[in-house]
């Protein structure tokens, strides 16, 4: 039985992950009443994106924002705009996105930021989201290894 250590590595931040991430960190000190709607304004945008879909996953990311938002009446409008870089373990995804369709009032506040890099569980633990349990890697064993034991017989050849 072999006796190396098992590593464990986090699991790389999928779409749904970082897209909530994103929402979180753009409304992050702005009252209840302001942050949810925008967040779910702002979730919703970003899955006009094919690059943050549920089945995508990535190893880290970057983002740059910028957020304005007003009232009118009741309602709580925005504009928005995300600049995003996504590693995929050496694959690089660079693009933005974002609504920008309403014309700011002279009210609006603005906010801008950005999100560098981070470990995901780190990401994770920051922005509120539940962390996944790690991936094991295992050492091989080598008395189970495939690479141990010819694959074609003993290696000698067959007299004709």
């Amino acid at each position: 039985m072999s006796t190396a250590p098992v590593k464990s590595i986090p699991q790389p931040l999928g779409g749904i992950e970082i897209k909530k991430g994103i929402a979180v960190r753009m409304t992050q000190g702005l009252a209840p009443d302001v942050s949810e709607p925008l967040r779910e304004q702002i979730i919703s945008g970003l899955g006009k994106t094919c690059s943050l879909m549920a089945n995508a996953a990535y190893a880290k990311f970057r983002a740059t924002w910028t957020l304005s938002w007003w009232r009118v009446g009741a309602e709580i409008h925005a504009n928005w705009w995300v600049d995003y870089s996504l590693n995929d373990f050496g694959r690089v995804t660079s693009g933005g996105i974002g609504d920008r369709r309403r014309a700011p009032a002279k009210s609006a506040e603005t906010t801008t930021g950005v999100i560098d890099e981070a470990p995901p569980d780190r990401f994770r633990r920051e922005t509120d989201q539940p962390i996944p349990k790690p991936t094991e890697i295992k050492p091989p064993e080598p008395e189970k290894s495939t690479f141990s034991r010819s694959t074609r017989g003993s290696g000698r050849r067959r007299q004709v």
